[in-house]
């Protein structure tokens, strides 16, 4: 038989929106809330996005987001792919 995968939301940290869905193998665990650097169609950049499986963790990313939590974070996460881009 065949691995079974499931379809992950990630979100992007800086402007909020859903980016592309990723399929992963149901063995692939990261805890929740779990962070990847993805290209954000909407931002025209990499940044950090937030995995979410389930509809509970898609409302406390936009509680988080709409709250400012993810401010500072976005900001060092898009600072620190410029500066390793130059050096």
């Amino acid at each position: 038989m065949g691995k079974a995968f499931a379809e992950h939301s990630f979100y992007c940290i800086k402007c909020g929106n859903k980016g592309i869905p990723l399929s992963r193998s149901q063995g692939h665990k990261h805890g929740s809330m779990h962070r990847k650097k993805l290209y954000c169609l909407h931002c025209k950049e990499e940044v950090n996005h937030i995995e979410c499986k389930t509809p509970e963790e898609v409302e406390t990313f936009f509680i988080n987001f709409q709250n400012g939590v993810y401010i500072d974070e976005a900001e060092e996460s898009v600072s620190y792919l410029r500066n390793s881009r130059i050096g």
